[in-house]
Parts: structure tokens; C-alpha cells; sequence
């Protein structure tokens, strides 16, 4: 079983690739997608009280 540090750790890790993902392709349908999959993984963080910002697609305050 993965500590809240730990979980905090890889789900930042998978926003971070998903970022990737979405920097890297210009099918919106994709940005879509993974705009959508990084707010679950942003609200998962949140969950955890590892709060950044408000919105997912806000930078860190």
C-alpha cells in the first residue's frame, strides 16, 4: 500500500506526463481528453491536501 507522500509523488509524476501529452499534439480531441484526465489527477492531489491552486489549469500560486 503506497504512503499519501507516495501517492502525491506518482500522481504528479502521471499530471506531468499527461502535460506532455497534451503540449505535444495539436487533435483537439486528445487535448480534451487529457485536459480532462489532468483535472481528475489535480482533484486526487486535492483530496490528498496537496492543494496548488483552486483550478487544474491554473499555475501554482
Amino acid at each position: 500500500m503506497l504512503t499519501p507522500d507516495q501517492m502525491i509523488e506518482k500522481l504528479k509524476a502521471a499530471r506531468a506526463l499527461v502535460d506532455e501529452v497534451c503540449q505535444g499534439t495539436d487533435i483537439p480531441q486528445i487535448q480534451s481528453t487529457v485536459q480532462q484526465a489532468d483535472m481528475n489527477l489535480h482533484w486526487a492531489l486535492w483530496n490528498l491536501g496537496d492543494v496548488e491552486a483552486l483550478r487544474h489549469d491554473m499555475p501554482p500560486e
